[in-house]
């Protein structure tokens, strides 16, 4: 079991989280048992964070600050793994693989009833939250937590703990290298003309909330000039806007709302012009001179898009004139309130929302049809982005941290809690977006995926032989995950993972050690390389050509390769799907994947996501199939509402 030691580091670190070096501790499974100091004194307190999510145990230790040493252990480690009462404080995530943390809590509490623990719970689970006092919580936290709440609901454990100074000085601006290197740098003009330089943290509709270090002196009310902020690639800009809420934390002011009225207007013209593509080969990406927003898009267009901008921000306003105070940490009368006003607004403006969305989808096909995707798109995102962007899940979609459509944290996101979001208005907009069929067409690849696997290692066991699995264009493999953490009673699977992405095999390398040990007989290798690079190869007797990549070689009972042909041609396709099952073993099967023209938000995904894919009926793609694999026995299979079709090939025995 990996366990990370997450000290300050001594230098200025503007990296994105999903960037950030973690120090790996070499030693034994146990945190040493060293000197500690229980509230403060020479030593600082230590603060254990037990979360699959490295960037709790990175937030944790931003918002104490360097009076505190804080360590993280990821997911939930095996009884007996952990010295409790080598540490001062835990803080600790309730959804984690191999152990939930009700079991780790009757853990902690079996052999230190002192011991102060914080609960994590997913928002909208007051049942949960009221469970984990019963266990012996002192205090819960709904995710996601924000730098103030972590801080007061440790300053309330640890009383006499040494919090570093709310009243820093100005520190000197971030130089422009450091900012420029930024997809989410912020600047601004104060009245004295001096320049501040930050990070965008997260949006609402009418304000966005940055970082800006050292800036504790910047009173509410500030007027700034000169506002531009980046998303992406994106720039946006504004002439004024002024300081509104601070969060302080250990040296100064990092988190300060920066009010912007009538943000959907100023950002008009903010998209024109700009090239946002990541997927080279997609069509309508033509750079070219910024055209005018709105200029010879249908009426319908139009309307819908300003019917669904005036749906959100009437939900945003009715949301903020119900929401009652902050609650404090542990609060469970105010997490019952707010949980009632988030499922009482859905109730009744969901159904609103979605019909707009309808009529939104009609109008989108319309400027399809007529060429006018570029304008659609500007259009879209000049009226939709500042109220829809502070769902966790659109704002990674569009910003695209590691640059590639449909990446592991978008997916992540789709298979955990909808609700999650820095408001509640965000937390609304976050669970429309994931509860529409795209994202349940994800949920159920993943589910026949897992089924297929375990189809495979149950014939492979009848035949008294270990399963071999290939996955192709893996990316974090949440299937093989599911795997794992449920494994069959008998039988053994050998998974070979391969992906393009470095980023990409890192995160998955961090996800299954944080599952722990791996069941008896069951094996995970993981390579980069790319599939379309391994297909544009003939394979000879000697495998591959030097220079092509990891040769996985064949003999596989299952592979599969999903979420990848939505972005290729039709030559492509027949190309890949000819080299995956070539890689078959006798009897073995091939899954493969498409999203069909039945997408519900075709439209949204295009023009609002930026997220273009290539949709193909059923038939069509099975058309491919068969060009590919002639003469192979398949069959095909869709979701419940039809929006991703899948190809079951077999090869012969």
């Amino acid at each position: 079991m990996r366990k990370f030691d997450l000290t300050p580091e001594k230098t200025l670190d503007r990296k994105l989280d999903s960037e950030r070096i973690l120090l790996e501790e070499k030693r034994s499974n146990s945190i040493p048992a060293e000197t500690v100091s229980r509230q403060g004194g020479a030593n600082p307190p230590k603060v254990l964070v037990i979360d699959d999510d490295p960037a709790q145990g990175r937030l944790v230790e931003k918002s104490l600050g360097p009076g505190f040493r804080v360590l993280h252990e990821f997911g939930a480690p095996e009884p007996g793994a952990i010295d409790f009462d080598a540490v001062d404080l835990v803080v600790l995530d309730y959804r984690m693989p191999v152990r939930d943390g009700f079991a780790v809590l009757e853990e902690i509490r079996g052999c230190r009833e002192d011991l102060p623990v914080i609960f994590l719970t997913g928002f909208g689970n007051p049942e949960v939250s009221e469970r984990a006092l019963a266990f012996g919580a002192q205090v819960f936290l709904t995710k996601p937590a924000g730098p103030l709440e972590i801080r007061e609901a440790v300053a309330s454990l640890l009383p006499r703990a040494s919090f570093a100074s709310e009243t820093a000085p100005m520190e000197a601006d971030p130089t422009a290298s450091e900012i420029a290197s930024e997809a989410r740098s912020f600047r601004a003009t104060l009245p004295d003309e001096r320049s501040l330089a930050g990070r965008l943290v997260r949006f609402s509709a009418q304000s966005v909330v940055v970082d800006l270090p050292g800036s504790a002196r910047l009173a509410s009310g500030t007027k700034l000039a000169d506002i531009s902020f980046h998303f992406g690639r994106q720039l946006l800009s504004s002439p004024s806007g002024f300081v509104g809420d601070r969060i302080t934390l250990a040296g100064g002011v990092v988190e300060t709302e920066v009010i912007i009225p009538g943000l959907w207007h100023t950002v008009e013209g903010a998209f024109a012009g700009e090239d946002v593509s990541d997927v080279e080969s997609t069509p309508d990406r033509d750079s070219g001179p910024p055209v005018s927003c709105g200029l010879g898009l249908p009426e319908r267009f139009r309307s819908a898009v300003h019917e669904l901008s005036g749906i959100l921000r009437e939900v945003e306003h009715e949301v903020s004139m119900r929401r009652p105070p902050s609650p404090a940490p542990g609060n469970l009368e105010a997490l019952r309130r707010e949980t009632e006003i988030v499922e009482g607004v859905s109730a009744s403006h969901g159904p609103r929302f979605w019909d707009a969305v309808l009529r939104f989808e009609t109008a989108a096909d319309e400027v399809l049809a007529a060429g006018l995707g570029r304008e659609g798109k500007e259009f879209a995102r000049k009226f939709l982005f500042p109220s829809a962007l502070c769902s966790p899940f659109l704002a990674r979609v569009v910003e695209r941290p590691i640059g590639v459509p449909g990446d592991y944290g978008m997916l992540g996101q789709i298979l955990g809690n909808p609700w999650e979001g820095h408001s509640l208005y965000g937390r609304i907009v976050n669970s429309w977006i994931l509860g529409c069929g795209a994202a349940e067409a994800y949920r159920y690849r993943v589910a026949l995926l897992d089924r297929e696997i375990r189809a495979a290692a149950a014939r492979c066991a009848a035949e008294g032989r270990k399963t071999r699995v290939l996955s192709m264009a893996s990316g974090v493999a949440y299937e093989i995950q599911r795997f794992i953490e449920s494994p069959p009673a008998t039988g053994s699977a050998e998974f070979v993972m391969v992906d393009f992405s470095e980023v990409t095999l890192a995160e998955a390398r961090r996800q299954f050690a944080a599952l722990g040990a791996l069941p008896q007989g069951v094996s995970v290798e993981m390579h980069q390389s790319s599939v379309l690079d391994l297909a544009s190869r003939s394979r000879g007797a000697g495998g591959l050509a030097e220079g092509a990549g990891y040769d996985p070689g064949g003999g596989y009972d299952h592979v599969y390769c999903a979420g990848l042909f939505d972005y290729l041609s039709d030559r492509l396709i027949v190309r890949v799907v000819r080299y995956l099952h070539s890689l078959l073993a006798p009897g073995g099967a091939l899954v493969v994947s498409n999203f069909t023209t039945r997408n519900p938000i075709r439209g949204w995904m295009t023009f609002v996501m930026d997220w273009e894919l290539i949709y193909r009926t059923p038939e069509h793609f099975a058309r491919l199939v068969e060009k590919a694999a002639p003469g192979a026995q398949y069959r095909t299979e869709t979701d419940a509402d039809g929006v991703e079709v899948y190809a079951i090939v077999e090869s012969s025995q």
